[in-house]
């Protein structure tokens, strides 16, 4: 460890990227805790600075594959796999409502991330004021994805030793190797990702490390804040893999038939008394799924659920999904999946196979 601290360390001209197999070596030490805290420390500090080529993030993501075993979800090929481990600060999470919108269209959909209770506008937080099921362990997530094509799983249950590298962000003050390899996780190895990342240099290093992989299909989105949501208010950059094939893509609003709609349509924090509260954003997300509510907010839920559409295979392009997606909240049919799931009820609403993806960009 001490030297594969030092060939990652030397600073901006003298540090070096690790090869395959020391990558391997150097996060399998970490994890089975071979390597001291003070190593591990540094180690994923220098790495930090260093930042990870496309090689080390699919060699790290193959060690932390191989401690936790797939999680066997049935129709696994057709699922999307969606990890939430970005920090919002002042945007709702609204790929939780365009979520519950595809999902009860039957796009299947499997979500993931961690709990942070020092975070005051943490997404499981939301979840919890919203009523809806979380999957403590992979036992869990297998039941629900028995019932419901709506899962989201809390990662510590399945994966502990990946959780207390991410529960370090709160001690260093900074992400670290772990946040970009939860989101390449994929713990039920299903046929699809949408990502959503912050920093550009990263849409080229996740998607092609996927490809190194290989993953068969990967949207990765420089979305709002990180996460995997497409911005209302301005263009959002994206890569797209499609077996063993990279696209350069621009999603805009009006891909989805609507204009460029306000910041304020996806604050958190400016929309009255209690705003910026996981349970001011309950409220917000229950107005648009069971109310109806029009206006930007609404149109920036369809524009993401029909994203996540088209990651399952429902539709071939944003454009065409969008329709479905419109009819599905307009006609109630996602807020009474979204009820349903808060009553522990079994939706209403079949899983679609969808056929073999047309090969159309989005």
């Amino acid at each position: 460890m001490d030297q594969l601290i030092a060939k990652i360390g030397k600073g901006l001209k003298g540090a070096k990227d690790l090869t395959w197999d020391e990558a391997k070596f150097a996060l399998n030490a970490i994890i089975e805790g071979q390597a001291t805290d003070v190593q591990v420390g540094a180690f994923l500090m220098a790495m930090r600075i260093k930042t990870e080529s496309i090689s080390e993030l699919a060699a790290f993501t193959t060690t932390v594959r191989k401690w936790a075993p797939p999680i066997p979800l049935p129709h696994a090929e057709n699922i999307v796999d969606v990890p939430l481990y970005g920090e919002k600060h002042n945007t709702i999470h609204v790929v939780v409502a365009a979520s519950l919108v595809a999902a009860s269209a039957g796009a299947g959909l499997f979500m993931h991330g961690v709990e942070n209770p020092d975070t005051p506008y943490d997404l499981p937080q939301v979840l919890h004021h919203l009523q809806l099921p979380i999957a403590r362990t992979a036992a869990e997530a297998i039941e629900q994805g028995a019932q419901s094509p709506w899962v989201y799983m809390d990662l510590a249950g399945y994966h502990a030793p990946l959780t207390k590298l991410l529960d370090l962000r709160q001690a260093f003050g900074l992400q670290n190797l772990s946040h970009q390899v939860s989101r390449l996780l994929n713990p039920a190895r299903v046929g699809s990702q949408v990502i959503g990342i912050s920093h550009p240099p990263y849409l080229d290093k996740m998607v092609e490390a996927l490809d190194m992989l290989g993953a068969k299909r990967a949207l990765i989105i420089q979305g709002v804040e990180g996460f995997p949501e497409l911005s209302l208010s301005a263009p959002s950059m994206a890569r797209e893999l499609r077996s063993g094939h990279i696209s350069s893509l621009v999603f805009r609003p009006d891909d989805a038939g609507f204009r460029s709609g306000p910041f304020q349509a996806m604050s958190s924090t400016i929309n009255g008394p209690g705003s910026g509260t996981p349970e001011h954003e309950a409220r917000l997300i229950t107005q648009v799924l069971v109310d109806r509510q029009k206006g930007d907010r609404r149109n920036w839920v369809i524009m993401n659920a029909a994203l996540l559409m088209y990651a399952g295979g429902l539709a071939s392009s944003l454009a065409q999904a969008t329709p479905l997606a419109q009819e599905t909240l307009d006609s109630g049919k996602a807020g009474a999946f979204f009820t349903a799931l808060v009553q522990g009820r079994p939706p209403q609403s079949k899983f679609v196979v969808p056929p073999s993806p047309a090969v159309v960009p989005a």
